[in-house]
């Protein structure tokens, strides 16, 4: 066969391939002598049918073998040839069969692995908090325990920050029940009862309402007008003011009880002492720590790779990836309540987004490859069995079911691929050489302010 691969930008090469006539005629008798052997036509015994006759009746089917065999022996050889890496064929172009010598020609468009030279990947300087755990830490993680146990007492004076409220609050437009003027309107602007609601010192419910709210005693009845923003989810409301007559049926006093012998037993069963709790929470913060800095060490390990070194990505494979990533972060936004038509005034941001991200995750998954080869790394696999396992769990399929369609699908192969990656990512950790830095404060939603 006669090769050439011209190489493109991106990853991508096209291999010219014309096969002479003398194969072209080889392999199309052979195919035909196969399907001599195996057609039964009236007439003929079994195998024993004249090819002339096979080749005439089964003419497309014997085109069609004859090319897939051609196609795949060109790319067989092109790949060997030129020491190609071949991630996956984008498309075979451009087939003839010449008259003037009888031969058969054809393209490859092909996406390559990238080559690249792969940088100092041991000893990388990594800056990493000192773990300390103190009782002023622990003291803190205990308060929010408590506060999960927190219970809510009526108070008889006006409301204050911090404090809820309860509330039954009717909507209105122009004079005009809110139910009335638009129907569709989302319900909790045209009516709640008796509704709880938590003044916090940043709305997260309408802008000036909780502010509004502030100093309102029980049974005092109040209107509040409220200017809903631009991007507000129900578009027929945007930038509109509604009236909102609110009517307080009490205020409450968030009580956050004692860390007694009582609760203790309560959290942490019969046997749990306060001294035991302690430590058992003690040793949560250490752990929930270890696990910060063991990320913050990935971060700078691949922050490091991608900064180290340059080469061209495949652009399928970037695309396949910040598509993967542009779903997770349209999904992720849609659980926080975040509408379609918010969404897509952001498309071009998360898109551009997804796709750094996307970038950075292939260039680096390629460098681990590469660590993973000249490491000799192996996936132990016990430890691909466990992931297979905690797949078939999450997807509630058997076992023995589950298995089979991962032999199937390629499963298990892209399981081993993405394990083989950690353990080099894990195998350039432990090389890592880390400066201790003085710890750092853990930010606190609720307490951070």
């Amino acid at each position: 066969m006669n090769i050439n691969v011209e190489h493109q930008p991106n990853c991508r090469a096209v291999a010219h391939v014309r096969v002479p006539a003398d194969r072209v005629g080889k392999e199309r008798d052979e195919i035909i002598t196969y399907f001599a052997s195996m057609v039964r036509l009236p007439g003929y015994r079994p195998g024993k049918t004249p090819k002339t006759i096979v080749a005439k009746r089964y003419e497309n089917e014997v085109k069609d073998e004859l090319e897939k065999k051609l196609i795949s022996e060109g790319l067989r050889q092109a790949v060997k040839s030129e020491g190609l890496e071949l991630l996956n064929v984008l498309a075979v172009n451009d087939k003839m069969y010449h008259d003037t010598d009888k031969s058969f020609s054809f393209t490859i468009e092909m996406s390559l692995a990238p080559k690249f030279e792969l940088p100092e990947y041991t000893g990388i300087p990594v800056k990493l908090p000192r773990i300390e755990v103190t009782d002023a830490d622990v003291d803190h993680d205990l308060l929010h325990l408590r506060e999960h146990q927190a219970t809510y007492e009526d108070v008889d004076r006006v409301a204050a920050v911090g404090d809820v409220v309860v509330l039954s609050v009717t909507g209105s437009l122009d004079g005009q029940p809110l139910g009335e003027a638009m129907p569709d309107a989302p319900a909790h602007l045209k009516e709640m009862k008796e509704n709880w609601f938590l003044l916090a010192e940043e709305d997260d419910f309408l802008p000036g309402f909780y502010a509004g709210l502030v100093g309102i005693a029980k049974d005092d009845e109040r209107t509040l007008n409220i200017t809903l923003a631009d991007d507000f989810g129900f578009e027929a409301l945007r930038g509109k003011t509604i009236a909102l007559a609110v009517k307080c049926h009490g205020v409450k006093n968030k009580v956050v009880p004692e860390l007694t012998e009582e609760l203790i037993k309560k959290v942490g069963g019969d046997e749990m002492t306060l001294e035991t709790l302690r430590e058992e929470v003690k040793n949560a913060i250490r752990r929930r720590r270890e696990q910060a800095r063991d990320a913050a060490k990935s971060n700078q390990v691949i922050a490091h790779l991608f900064e180290k070194v340059e080469f061209e990505l495949p652009q399928e494979v970037v695309n396949r990836e910040a598509q993967r990533r542009t779903n997770e972060i349209a999904q992720r936004a849609m659980q926080q309540g975040i509408g379609e038509e918010e969404l897509v005034k952001q498309q071009d941001e998360i898109l551009n987004s997804a796709t750094n991200q996307a970038r950075q995750n292939v260039k680096v998954s390629f460098i681990l490859e590469q660590v993973a080869k000249k490491e000799a790394l192996e996936v132990p696999g016990q430890k691909i069995a466990m992931a297979l396992a905690q797949i078939a769990e999450r997807q509630k399929m058997p076992a023995k079911k589950f298995m089979a369609e991962a032999q199937k699908n390629g499963l298990i192969d892209n399981v081993r691929a993405d394990l083989l990656l950690q353990e080099a990512m894990e195998f350039i950790k432990s090389k890592a050489v880390v400066e201790e830095t003085d710890p750092e404060p853990e930010h606190c939603d609720v307490h951070s302010k």
